[in-house]
């Protein structure tokens, strides 16, 4: 959709709006919204005041894509958000019943000349990421297998400015000559700083059920621990050659200690949200930053904030600084210190933001990043980015100015890298690994079959039966996407069905002719998708504003049956054809299942607390069982109706159990026993089609090390 509008400027009333930029401008305070917001706003005021369609929002908006009516809904109350409109009494946006809307403020051209420089760069900002997107500028210039990755923590700038060599001059291009390991040990070593006046680096490391923090000469074998207690310690920083500060965690109690070495602990800041990230602001000697999931103005948010370790007296980014986006991550200064870059992680918007501390103007670095793990600062031009770019994790250097990436260090075996520094020529970083892998529980032999075949160094999830029990379908991200794989059980080959490239996919749904299959996935946006098994293309698509569950298909496959848990839990029934949905049954969910003639339901209903069937024809409900184990603690897949069998999962603690409930008749009532223990934290996804085995997916125990690789000159 292209309009005068979109490329130019445009005023009305008190706002101003730059369309490349998603600004609106109100008595000189920017807020920033979504594009998709501001595509909205662009359509209403290129009308003239006429009015405009739902439809014609639909094909302007989402042109080839099938949406439900609450997305626009939703978009327009976004927009009358952001505008601070009113439906009842509007100012801009007039709802015309059975129509659509028209925006009745008059509305005026703004030329390019008039642009302020901060506008101009936003612009030439976005132009620049367009032009990463499209021609995938993306050196990709080191390729080293390693591992990497965990936890949280943006260290010391000023620990970084006095000693590291690189943060003198300008950084052109990292390379890596070799690497070797700092630490060994058992568990996982994370959070790690250096202090400028010796070679000592204080780090995180996690055995077991304790985090404690340790010292380590740099070049000896040996590490001192300098913390003992029930406390988990992390984020930890030099404030001077002796003392440490950190952050503390113990039963939902968050501290910032200062910690004098060896034993001297002083609390300087208490909470009972949570705390992380600490970083010491570049040109305040005696502050400390850090982010704390606030309920600042009655509204969550992660706010940046600093105290002074003398005073003790905190201030909020948010109070001199309006309209920040919730959801702040991995802040860290520039050199000096006017200048804070984050990573900005709100409302499904991933990107690196510049925010000019004197100005308060924000500016988009760049939004290639799907995620990101850790943030540091090479000099006053680049950054140092531990994270994704189109599926590939590692360590990046991002050019604050041109915007241009370039890879320093790919990871490799489904291992993260979460953070990294420089120090005196060398790049340590911090690795994590914790594989997820598919296993099937065989109930009759009471043994598991770990699936060596299937599973990879990546993570595998949500396996499911086809009806014959010969295939497993199930997610991973081996190739770096998500995508749905086959794993045939006697062959043992696995094969690729999907080409998504999604950032995540949750439990698909076969339909009983398996010619299709159902699934929820998440990329630009939330998708429910219905997939051909066969050529393994969507077939059918609707972005959705919420999470949905696919639970199960009609007898002749036309329609699938999903729940929704939006406010209340409640099941949908969908045309496949047109994925427009009508309401089943109210406070249901977890599980349907159609009967062979199609007049019946089986599903939970979790107001009866129970399983019932619905008579779909006469609208009436009959209780099978009133009352079921956890209920309310089980997702889809851990529950199934076989004939007159319930298998279920028994929930307590990290502890998993199957049970077999039978589901008794007027006469008698439902029976229960248990079948069989499961690994801790075990997650079933699916029961084969007699009930004799159900797959389940578990996390191994995480492994990580801090890393030190020697760079080129």
């Amino acid at each position: 959709m292209t309009t005068k509008f979109s490329d130019e400027k445009f005023s009305f009333n008190e706002f101003e709006a730059i369309p490349q930029a998603n600004l609106l401008i109100k008595r000189s305070r920017e807020k920033r919204i979504e594009p998709k917001v501001m595509s909205l706003l662009i359509l209403l005021v290129s009308k003239n005041g006429e009015v405009v369609t739902r439809a014609e929002i639909l094909s302007a908006l989402w042109p080839n894509i099938v949406v439900g009516d609450e997305v626009i809904s939703q978009l327009i109350y976004s927009l009358r958000n952001a505008l601070t409109d009113d439906a009842k009494n509007p100012k801009y946006i007039e709802t015309i019943p059975k129509k659509g809307y028209r925006f009745i403020a008059k509305v005026k051209l703004t030329t390019a000349e008039h642009c302020t420089t901060e506008h101009r760069t936003t612009i030439e900002n976005k132009a620049l990421i367009e032009s990463l997107q499209n021609n995938k500028h993306v050196s990709l210039k080191v390729k080293w297998l390693v591992s990497s990755c965990l936890l949280l923590i943006t260290v010391s700038i000023s620990t970084w400015l006095l000693n590291n060599a690189l943060l003198d001059k300008n950084v052109s291009h990292l390379s890596i000559q070799n690497i070797l390991p700092v630490t060994k040990d058992i568990g996982v070593e994370g959070d790690f700083s250096f202090h400028e006046n010796h070679n000592k680096m204080i780090y995180v490391s996690a055995r077991g059920e304790r985090v404690d923090l340790y010292l380590k000469t740099l070049g000896g074998n040996q590490s001192e621990q300098v913390t003992n207690d029930e406390w988990g310690e992390y984020s930890p920083i030099w404030l001077d050659e002796k003392t440490i500060t950190y952050i503390r965690e113990k039963s939902g109690q968050y501290q910032i200690i200062r910690h004098e070495l060896p034993s001297k602990v002083e609390i300087i800041y208490e909470s009972d949200n949570a705390i992380f990230n600490l970083s010491l602001k570049t040109n305040e000697a005696s502050a400390i930053s850090f982010i704390e999931y606030d309920d600042y103005q009655h509204n969550k948010l992660h706010e940046v904030k600093s105290i002074n370790t003398i005073n003790r007296k905190v201030t909020y980014l948010h109070e001199s600084t309006l309209n920040l986006p919730s959801d702040i991550r991995y802040q860290v200064y520039s050199l000096d210190g006017q200048t804070l870059y984050f990573f900005n992680n709100s409302n499904k918007v991933k990107e690196i933001v510049s925010l000019n501390l004197k100005t308060h103007q924000y500016i988009t670095i760049t939004d290639q990043f799907s995620w990101v793990e850790h943030i540091a600062l090479l000099d006053s031009g680049n950054l140092l980015i531990s994270g994704v770019v189109s599926a590939t994790k590692g360590i990046w250097q991002l050019n604050i100015n041109d915007h241009s990436i370039n890879s320093i260090l790919p990871s490799s075996g489904g291992q993260r890298i979460i953070r990294a520094q420089l120090k005196q020529g060398h790049l340590y970083y911090a690795t994590y690994k914790a594989s997820t892998n598919q296993v099937i529980a065989d109930i009759d032999q009471q043994k598991f079959d770990t699936l060596p075949k299937l599973n990879s160094d990546a993570n595998e999830y949500y396996g499911v039966y086809s009806k014959d029990n010969k295939t497993i379908y199930f997610v991973s991200n081996r190739t770096g996407y998500y995508e749905v794989w086959s794993y045939n059980l006697k062959s043992q080959k696995t094969k690729q069905v999907t080409q998504l490239q999604a950032s995540f996919i949750h439990r698909p749904v076969l339909s009983n002719t398996e010619e299709f299959f159902a699934i929820v996935y998440e990329k630009e946006k939330l998708t429910l998708s219905i997939i051909s098994l066969i050529t393994g293309k969507p077939v059918k698509e609707s972005s959705i504003p919420s999470m949905k569950y696919p639970l199960a298909w009609s007898k002749d496959d036309s329609s699938i049956y999903i729940s929704e848990h939006v406010k209340h839990v409640n099941i949908y029934q969908y045309d496949r054809s047109t994925l427009e949905s009508t309401l089943i049954q109210p406070n249901a969910g977890l599980f349907a299942q159609e009967s062979s003639d199609g007049d019946k339901l089986t599903l939970i209903d979790y107001k009866v607390g129970g399983l019932i069937i619905k008579d779909v024809i006469h609208d009436k409900t009959t209780s099978l069982i009133h009352s079921i184990t956890h209920l309310d603690s089980l997702v889809p897949g851990e529950l199934k109706v076989i004939d007159q069998t319930v298998y279920t999962i028994i929930k307590n603690g990290p502890s998993r159990k199957i049970q077999q409930v039978l589901i008794g008749n007027d006469e008698q009532i439902s029976s229960s026993k248990l079948l069989m223990t499961l690994p801790n934290w075990s997650r079933v996804t699916d029961f084969n089609v007699d009930g004799s085995k159900a797959i389940f997916f578990k996390t191994d125990p995480p492994e990580g090390d801090i890393m030190r690789a020697q760079l080129n000159n």
